[in-house]
Protein backbone atom coordinates (compact mmCIF):
# COMPACT_ATOMS: atom_id res chain seq x y z
CA UNK A 1 0.00 0.00 0.00
CA UNK A 2 2.88 2.36 0.69
CA UNK A 3 3.90 2.26 -3.00
CA UNK A 4 0.59 3.85 -4.03
CA UNK A 5 0.49 6.24 -1.06
CA UNK A 6 -2.66 4.88 0.53
CA UNK A 7 -3.02 5.90 4.16
CA UNK A 8 -3.98 3.08 6.46
CA UNK A 9 -4.44 2.29 10.10
CA UNK A 10 -5.05 -0.76 12.24
CA UNK A 11 -8.23 -0.62 14.32
CA UNK A 12 -8.89 -3.55 16.65
CA UNK A 13 -11.73 -3.71 19.16
CA UNK A 14 -9.68 -5.84 21.55
CA UNK A 15 -7.70 -4.35 24.42
CA UNK A 16 -4.13 -3.06 24.09
CA UNK A 17 -2.55 -6.30 25.37
CA UNK A 18 -4.54 -8.42 22.89
CA UNK A 19 -3.74 -5.98 20.09
CA UNK A 20 0.01 -6.01 20.81
CA UNK A 21 0.01 -9.83 20.87
CA UNK A 22 -1.88 -9.99 17.56
CA UNK A 23 0.39 -7.50 15.84
CA UNK A 24 3.59 -9.41 16.70
CA UNK A 25 2.76 -11.61 13.70
CA UNK A 26 2.94 -8.66 11.30
CA UNK A 27 5.74 -6.46 10.10
CA UNK A 28 3.81 -3.20 9.83
CA UNK A 29 5.64 0.13 9.64
CA UNK A 30 6.03 1.97 12.94
CA UNK A 31 4.23 5.06 11.56
CA UNK A 32 0.94 3.17 11.01
CA UNK A 33 -1.61 4.27 13.63
CA UNK A 34 -2.89 1.46 15.84
CA UNK A 35 -6.18 1.97 17.67
CA UNK A 36 -7.44 -0.58 20.19
CA UNK A 37 -10.60 -0.91 22.21
CA UNK A 38 -8.74 0.73 25.12
CA UNK A 39 -8.42 3.95 23.07
CA UNK A 40 -12.16 4.52 22.72
CA UNK A 41 -15.20 4.88 24.94
CA UNK A 42 -16.99 1.91 23.38
CA UNK A 43 -15.67 -0.97 21.29
CA UNK A 44 -17.81 -3.70 19.69
CA UNK A 45 -20.37 -3.19 18.28
CA UNK A 46 -19.78 0.59 18.23
CA UNK A 47 -17.89 2.22 15.33
CA UNK A 48 -15.61 4.16 17.72
CA UNK A 49 -12.35 2.40 16.72
CA UNK A 50 -12.99 3.16 13.05
CA UNK A 51 -13.84 6.78 13.80
CA UNK A 52 -10.65 7.13 15.87
CA UNK A 53 -8.55 5.52 13.12
CA UNK A 54 -10.02 7.81 10.46
CA UNK A 55 -9.41 10.85 12.67
CA UNK A 56 -5.76 9.83 13.17
CA UNK A 57 -5.43 9.68 9.38
CA UNK A 58 -7.20 13.01 8.91
CA UNK A 59 -10.14 11.58 6.95
CA UNK A 60 -13.74 10.64 7.68
CA UNK A 61 -14.97 7.08 7.99
CA UNK A 62 -17.20 7.75 4.98
CA UNK A 63 -14.02 8.21 2.92
CA UNK A 64 -12.54 4.97 4.27
CA UNK A 65 -12.56 1.28 3.50
CA UNK A 66 -12.96 -0.96 6.53
CA UNK A 67 -11.61 -4.45 5.91
CA UNK A 68 -12.78 -6.93 8.49
CA UNK A 69 -13.80 -10.53 9.12
CA UNK A 70 -16.52 -9.75 11.67
CA UNK A 71 -20.20 -9.11 11.08
CA UNK A 72 -20.24 -6.74 14.07
CA UNK A 73 -17.37 -4.61 12.81
CA UNK A 74 -18.82 -4.37 9.29
CA UNK A 75 -22.15 -3.28 10.77
CA UNK A 76 -20.34 -0.70 12.92
CA UNK A 77 -18.42 0.70 9.94
CA UNK A 78 -21.65 0.92 7.95
CA UNK A 79 -23.27 2.99 10.69
CA UNK A 80 -20.67 5.67 9.89
CA UNK A 81 -20.96 5.14 6.12
CA UNK A 82 -17.62 3.37 5.80
CA UNK A 83 -17.24 1.05 2.82
CA UNK A 84 -16.93 -2.46 4.22
CA UNK A 85 -14.99 -5.31 2.68
CA UNK A 86 -15.27 -8.74 4.24
CA UNK A 87 -12.59 -11.38 4.76
CA UNK A 88 -13.56 -15.03 5.20
CA UNK A 89 -11.37 -15.83 8.16
CA UNK A 90 -13.42 -15.53 11.36
CA UNK A 91 -16.01 -18.20 10.86
CA UNK A 92 -18.60 -15.97 9.22
CA UNK A 93 -19.80 -16.95 5.77
CA UNK A 94 -20.23 -14.84 2.65
CA UNK A 95 -23.96 -14.41 3.18
CA UNK A 96 -23.47 -13.18 6.75
CA UNK A 97 -20.78 -10.68 5.74
CA UNK A 98 -22.85 -9.50 2.80
CA UNK A 99 -25.87 -9.13 5.08
CA UNK A 100 -23.72 -6.96 7.38
CA UNK A 101 -23.02 -4.61 4.48
CA UNK A 102 -19.80 -5.93 2.93
CA UNK A 103 -19.37 -4.36 -0.52
CA UNK A 104 -17.02 -7.15 -1.57
CA UNK A 105 -15.96 -10.38 0.13
CA UNK A 106 -12.52 -11.95 -0.20
CA UNK A 107 -11.27 -15.43 0.64
CA UNK A 108 -8.14 -14.11 2.37
CA UNK A 109 -5.75 -11.14 2.29
CA UNK A 110 -4.05 -12.44 -0.89
CA UNK A 111 -7.41 -12.51 -2.67
CA UNK A 112 -8.12 -8.96 -1.48
CA UNK A 113 -4.77 -7.72 -2.80
CA UNK A 114 -5.35 -9.46 -6.14
CA UNK A 115 -8.63 -7.51 -6.46
CA UNK A 116 -7.74 -4.29 -4.64
CA UNK A 117 -8.96 -2.17 -7.57
CA UNK A 118 -12.53 -3.32 -6.70
CA UNK A 119 -12.26 -1.03 -3.67
CA UNK A 120 -11.02 2.01 -5.59
CA UNK A 121 -7.41 1.47 -4.54
CA UNK A 122 -4.82 1.34 -7.32
CA UNK A 123 -3.11 -2.03 -7.74
CA UNK A 124 0.58 -2.58 -8.19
Amino acid sequence: MAQVRVQWAIAITGNQRHTARSLKKFDSPSNVPVISGDDVAEAKPAPDVFVAAAERLGVSVSDSVVIDDSVWDLLAAGRKNGLGAGLLSDGYGSQELEGAGAFRIYQDPADLLAHIEDLGIPGE
